[in-house]
């Protein structure tokens, strides 16, 4: 695939387009395929939507409770006082019930979004081919482990979390709106000797309490969507070399590249930690705003309500009513303040997981044409028309043109390492689109394809002798008789045990069980690169003739840097270089 450098885009700010930015996390929703998923998220949400509508009823009645309370604090009335306990008994109780639920829902919904969201970029990543062609499709491409795993997760959280709080806050602003407008009524100020009302004060109050808040917040924290990004990207980065590491220990530990291996992870960790130092510094300067206004959001509805009290307009039940439903609604209109650290980690989060999804979207389009190779399926022989690989160094292509195999042919493509043979493997298996010409391919799931270092999944020796079919797929006998015939019998008594195969078993062990599943499997056609380097002569002869002798129909097509020595093939095709140049994938 062709890689392009494209300019990095601007980080957006919180609020900046925030239709958009819904659309798309509703959309990335909605192309989940799991409608049972999709409907519990759905049911989840609607049963979240009652509780807090529910909640914000009950916090109406408790803000009406507390005129009453102070009304019988400041009138020394006992039996009222203990009326208002009652009640406020029962409020809590029911506040208590509904905060749970409340508390519930959320999680559940946490956990319906990860499901659709994970599920979803699994369909589109875990299908033929596309795991590989992923590290070409440019930075929206890179590190899917991460993507997948941990930005879904923090973008799950942060939906559930956030969405839930604003819409509360919505209902509590539309609610206490209506009742500090009426509230207002009762703040008198004295003026000329006499006391005057203004209509809606506290209203406009908290509005321009929370505007200016708001307002200071989206100025100094701006920054912080791209610096969570870089942060991002940075730990990806720390994880991926961590485990490049932990994988090529063996290799590493040979050449006593210790000390290399510390350099390069050092800067990494270096590039990580300044990333977060500078996340840090403006947090630190956010923090100047965030709890500087939380500070004064304890004493500004005093203030402004104090005028009212002490005019005799307002009881101290009124006082304490008015402040209350006033820290409300700035408190709802705050939401944004509250919430801008976290609304820039969920962008940055989105923006992540949208980019990963558009790269896999990208790939399921890209098929041939406009200088890829087309390969199409489902052919009965296998047809190769004038393909050339682009290459570093310049184009590679088969010496003949036109190549046609038909079931039971035996051709060995030769090339030195200069010359591309591993790409024209690739090339065949679909994994490498650049360049031109037509591959016509026999069913995929009549085809083996075997690179010279296999692939064996983690777990029981059986299990990596099936792979990809299920481990009981082949009765114990077939899997002694295939080892058996791969020159490894003695790895029958493994087959139940649990271990890293691809460290456990030296290279020229992990072919022969790679043979071992090819006779297992006994596929139509067989693709080799290389597939036998580990072998001496004497074990490559043997083995091939195992392959004849159990697969005599099976067509295989191999690559080489050496021409055919134990007569196995029919035919040598030579891979060679067109012209010079330079290509990068």
């Amino acid at each position: 695939m062709e890689q392009q450098d494209e300019p990095r885009p601007e980080p957006r700010v919180p609020g900046e387009n925030l239709l958009p930015l819904l659309g798309g996390f509703i959309g990335l929703v909605r192309r989940c395929d799991d409608l049972a998923a999709r409907r519990r998220v759905g049911l989840t949400t609607l049963g979240l939507a009652g509780v807090i509508v529910a909640n914000t009823l009950v916090q109406t009645r408790l803000n009406t409770w507390q005129g009453g309370f102070y009304d019988s604090i400041e009138g020394r009335d006992v039996a009222a006082f203990l009326h208002q306990i009652m009640v406020y008994v029962a409020i809590a109780s029911t506040l208590l019930v509904l905060v749970v639920a409340q508390t519930w829902g959320v999680e559940r919904l946490k956990i319906g979004i990860r499901r659709i969201v994970t599920h979803r970029l699994l369909d589109s990543w875990l299908v033929p081919k596309r795991t590989y062609l992923l590290a070409y499709a440019g930075e929206g491409g890179a590190n899917p482990d991460q993507r997948i795993h941990d930005d879904t997760r923090r973008l799950a959280e942060l939906s559930a979390d956030l969405g839930t709080s604003l819409f509360q806050s919505g209902l509590m602003l539309v609610t206490f709106v209506g009742v500090l407008w009426i509230l207002s009524e009762q703040v008198g100020f004295p003026i000329g000797g006499r006391v005057v009302t203004i209509p809606g004060s506290m209203v406009w109050c908290a509005v321009a309490f929370a505007l200016a808040g708001s307002w200071l917040t989206w100025r100094f924290g701006q920054p912080l969507i791209g610096l969570n990004q870089r942060r991002y990207e940075r730990e990806a980065e720390f994880r991926l070399g961590l485990v490049r590491v932990n994988e090529a220990a063996e290799g590493i530990t040979l050449y006593g590249g210790e000390a290399d291996e510390r350099r390069a992870i050092d800067r990494q960790v270096d590039g990580l930690l300044d990333a977060m130092g500078l996340i840090a510094r403006q947090i630190a300067r956010l923090t100047w705003v965030t709890s500087g206004y939380g500070w004064l959001a304890l004493v500004v509805p005093l203030f402004a309500a104090a005028p009212g009290y002490f005019s005799g307009t307002l009881s101290l039940g009124g006082l304490m009513m008015v402040v209350n439903a006033f820290n409300q609604v700035q408190s709802s209109l705050r939401w944004f303040v509250d919430n801008f650290q976290r609304i820039a980690d969920w962008q940055a989060a989105l923006l992540r997981v949208e980019a990963i999804e558009d790269a896999l979207e990208s790939l399921a389009k890209t098929n041939g044409g406009n200088g890829h190779i087309v390969v199409e399926a489902d052919s009965p022989t296998l047809e190769i028309q004038g393909l050339q690989v682009d290459i570093s160094g310049g184009p590679a292509s088969l010496e003949e043109k036109d190549l046609s195999v038909r079931a039971g042919d035996r051709i060995l493509l030769v090339g030195d390492l200069r010359t591309g043979k591993s790409m024209v493997f690739l090339a065949l298996a679909g994994l490498w689109t650049r360049g031109t010409g037509t591959i016509r391919m026999p069913p995929r799931d009549r085809v083996m394809f075997m690179p010279e270092r296999p692939y064996l999944p983690p777990g029981t020796l059986r299990a990596a002798l099936a792979y990809p079919q299920v481990p009981d797929r082949f009765p114990e006998h077939a899997l002694r008789e295939v080892l058996a015939e791969a020159g490894i019998a003695h790895l029958g008594a493994a087959l139940e045990r649990e271990g890293r195969w691809d460290r456990n078993l030296s290279l020229d062990e992990q072919q022969a069980l790679a043979f071992a599943r090819l006779m297992l499997h006994r596929p139509d056609w067989v693709f080799l690169d290389d597939a036998a380097s580990a072998f001496d002569t004497e074990e490559a002869r043997r083995m091939l003739a195992a392959v004849r002798r159990r697969l005599p129909d099976t067509a295989v097509i191999a690559t080489s840097r050496n021409p055919d020595r134990l007569g196995f093939y029919d035919r040598t095709v030579l891979v060679s270089r067109v012209r010079s140049g330079t290509a990068a994938p």
